[in-house]
């Protein structure tokens, strides 16, 4: 109890204190930093607006300029402008078709064309279409058009603010053209795009920035705005359009107060294509209005916090440090060394889910050390007993009495070489209690082993070794090799006529390391084969087709690197058997 007490006590002594100081200065902060923060984003919601504003018109009407331009590289227009060059020369009804479907394209591509217009050569081509309908012949002139032009140069493309096309029955318009002709004063024609004011109309009045802000542009030529909003928030066009036009910078802001006193932000951006101005114009009162809010609101936040403090702290202290006491207790017992480790009920909180781990993961420990125990105690038998099948005494006695027939002949290297052998096979095969070993080490056991069996049967059979050299370093369960080339020397090489041959050999396959044992002598049946890689997948069946050295190799071989692993028996095309043994590649 006295920890407990001292835990709790802690918790209210500290933690509510801290938690005022906290809750102040943080208030204090929050405020400072939500109102600069509040202004931030109303100047980059602005900026945002007119910078997806401006985005989306430069795409639309980069569109119009583009056909403008194209139309001196089409060969058909070419064409027919010069035809009507020639008073000679009358244009073909196909012109007219063409004309007609070219017009009638830009109408499919373009939703918010109102109306376009091709006039050459005082009209003797004259083509001009509005809502489907296609007039052959309009009443225009051309110095009213190139008046309008800022430079001497016809090929400009000119752009017109919101408007009446009166002569062409086009009401409040956009229009965009260019001109034929070497100046203004020999000016041959004109090609017009005008777009509906709807569009302009629904994109600007789509951005949200405040209940009296909106969007406008403003051009030389005119001011073009849409939304209606308070007359007190309302702003004299002509005073618009000339601060703007003045404006040295091509994006910033600007206040202008108006005539009833409001002050009025204008953030602005212009258009590359045409240096018309994108504004958006929001009452100043309105962008800020939002921050004499957010302090009231943080200070009651403050006051609420501060009193919920104290009161929810003594309940937080007792609930957390109740179970924390129960948890520390359990793992002192553990440290002691007590792991049966048992909860009979669990807080159904984090601590809960820490005891419910902590218990889990105790069973799972006691789980794993009875596996591993089991599975080091499985090891040591194989290994045990794959020593004392490789201490045969007749193996022993028969290689012993070759070397004292080769002593009787006089045959002293030979019988050197054949006790070195012998030293050197059983030296490796116990090899200091190492279990695994590299393969370059097998192989040169295998090869001791082989020169005294070829020793003793003479030429019966001869053997080769084929290794990859870049899995000889590769890690391998000592005593693999052994076993079965002794099955293949006994059981495939004894009833073969003629001389035999064993061929052991190895490579890298798909990050697996696969070696092979390889003899011609008459080989099983396939059903044999098969009884054989059922008897080594089988656990409970190993001993039952297979002898005694082959399961036990099999058997190491999957206690080491898994039960996926291991050997694989199959027949040789040409006679005998082939053993293959498959083990993981750590390269």
């Amino acid at each position: 109890m006295p920890v407990f007490r001292s835990l709790k006590s802690t918790i209210l002594w500290l933690f509510i204190p801290i938690i005022i100081v906290f809750v102040l200065v943080t208030g204090t902060i929050s405020f400072m930093l939500a109102s600069q923060q509040l202004e931030d984003n109303a100047f980059t919601n602005l900026n945002d607006t007119i910078a997806q504003t401006k985005s989306l018109l430069s795409d639309k009407l980069t569109a119009f300029i583009a056909e403008l331009i194209g139309l001196e590289n089409k060969s058909e227009w070419i064409s027919i402008m010069n035809k009507t060059d020639d008073p000679g020369v009358a244009l073909e009804p196909e012109d007219y078709i063409f004309m007609n479907k070219a017009l009638d394209s830009y109408f499919e591509r373009y939703s918010m064309l109102d109306s376009v217009l091709f006039y050459y050569n005082e009209g003797r081509v004259s083509q001009y279409k509005q809502n489907n309908s296609l007039i052959s012949t309009v009443d225009i002139s051309l110095e009213d058009y190139s008046q309008k032009l800022e430079s001497e140069r016809l090929s400009v493309i000119k752009w017109l603010n919101i408007h009446d096309e009166i002569k062409l029955a086009a009401p409040q318009v956009i229009s965009v053209y260019r001109m034929f002709g070497k100046d203004k004063s020999r000016t041959k024609g004109i090609f017009m795009m005008s777009l509906k004011s709807r569009f302009f109309s629904d994109l600007l009045n789509n951005a949200k920035i405040s209940t009296n802000g909106y969007l406008c542009i403003v051009s030389d030529d005119g001011v073009m705005s849409f939304k209606n909003v308070e007359e007190r928030y309302d702003i004299d066009k002509t005073v618009l359009q000339k601060e703007l036009m003045i404006a040295k910078e091509p994006s910033g802001q600007i206040n202008i107060t108006n005539k009833f006193g409001e002050k009025m932000l204008i953030v602005y951006d212009t258009l590359s294509l045409n240096k018309w101005k994108i504004a958006a114009i929001v009452p100043e009162s309105e962008l800020f209005n939002k921050v004499n809010s957010i302090g009231l609101v943080i200070i009651t936040v403050m006051l609420l916090v501060i009193v919920f403090a104290a009161v929810l702290s003594n309940i937080v202290a007792h609930i957390i440090t109740k179970p924390l006491i129960k948890l520390t207790y359990t793992v002192n017992r553990i440290e002691e060394g007590n792991l049966s480790i048992r909860y009979k009920t669990f807080p159904s909180n984090e601590i809960g889910v820490l005891s419910r781990g902590i218990q889990e993961m105790m069973l799972r420990i006691n789980n794993l050390l009875k596996e591993v125990k089991e599975e080091q105690e499985k090891k040591r038998s194989a290994e045990l007993a794959v020593l004392q099948s490789q201490i045969k005494p007749h193996f022993l006695y028969n290689t012993l009495f070759s070397i004292k027939q080769l002593c009787e002949m006089e045959e002293n290297k030979d019988a050197g070489e054949m006790v070195t052998a012998l030293s050197n096979f059983y030296r490796m095969s116990i090899n200091k209690g190492n279990e695994i070993i590299p393969i370059s080490q097998e192989i040169e056991h295998i090869r001791n082993y082989l020169y005294i069996q070829q020793m003793r049967y003479g030429e019966d059979f001869t053997y080769e070794i084929d290794i990859e050299r870049d899995i000889m370093n590769c890690n391998i369960v000592k005593l693999t090799l052994q076993p079965l080339v002794e099955n293949a020397i006994y059981h495939g090489m004894k009833q073969k006529r003629g001389q035999g041959l064993i061929r052991i050999w190895g490579e890298l396959a798909n990050q697996e390391v696969r070696l092979y044992v390889e003899d011609n002598g008459n080989g099983m049946s396939e059903e044999e084969v098969q009884a054989i890689n059922r008897s080594l997948r089988d656990e409970e069946d190993n001993g039952s087709v297979l002898g005694f050295g082959i399961s036990n190799v099999n058997k190491r071989l999957q206690l080491n690197y898994g039960a996926s692993y291991g050997l694989l028996y199959e027949n040789r095309l040409s006679g005998g058997i082939i053993v293959m043994i498959k083990i993981p590649y750590y390269g």
